[in-house]
C-alpha cells in the first residue's frame, strides 16, 4: 500500500476531530452570545426599574415601598453580577474551545499536506518507470 493511501485514514479522523471541535467552538460562541444577550436585558431591566423607582420616589413614596425598592434592585445587582461571572466563564471556555480546534485544524491541514506530498512523490515515481518502460521499449524496436 502506497504511503499517500496509509496516511488517508488518519487523515480521515484528523478532519473529523477537526469537525466535532469546530462545532464545539461554534457552540460555546452562540453560548456566550446568549448569556450577553441576558446580561443585557438585565442591566436593561436594572435601568428600567431605577428609572421607575426615580419617577415614583419623585412623587413621594413610604418607607415600606422604598425598602422593597432597594431589595429588589440589590437582588438585580447581584443577578448582574453573577451573570457576568457567568459570561467570563463561558468566554474563557470559548477561548479554550477555539484554541483546540485551531490545533486540530493544523493537524488537519499538516497531514493534508503530508498526503499531498506522497502523492507528488507517487505521480513522479510512476512518470519516472513509464518513461523508463517506454524508452526501453523503444530501443527494443530498434
Amino acid at each position: 500500500m502506497s504511503p499517500s493511501k496509509r496516511f488517508k485514514p488518519v487523515l480521515r479522523v484528523a478532519e473529523s476531530h477537526e469537525r466535532k471541535a469546530a462545532s464545539q467552538f461554534g457552540d460555546s460562541q452562540r453560548y456566550v452570545q446568549e448569556q450577553e444577550a441576558k446580561l443585557n436585558e438585565l442591566r436593561q431591566y436594572h435601568d428600567e426599574y431605577l428609572e421607575q423607582f426615580n419617577a415614583v420616589s419623585r412623587t413621594g413614596i413610604s418607607a415600606a415601598q422604598l425598602r422593597e425598592y432597594q431589595a429588589f434592585l440589590a437582588k438585580l445587582d447581584l443577578a448582574i453580577k453573577e451573570q457576568e461571572a457567568v459570561v467570563q466563564a463561558s468566554d474563557k471556555n470559548r477561548s479554550v474551545k477555539k484554541e483546540a480546534w485551531q490545533q486540530k485544524h493544523m493537524r488537519s491541514k499538516v497531514l493534508d499536506k503530508v498526503v499531498q506530498r506522497h502523492q507528488e512523490e507517487e505521480k513522479r515515481i510512476l512518470e519516472k518507470r513509464e518513461q523508463k518502460e517506454a524508452d526501453e521499449k523503444s530501443q527494443r524496436r530498434r
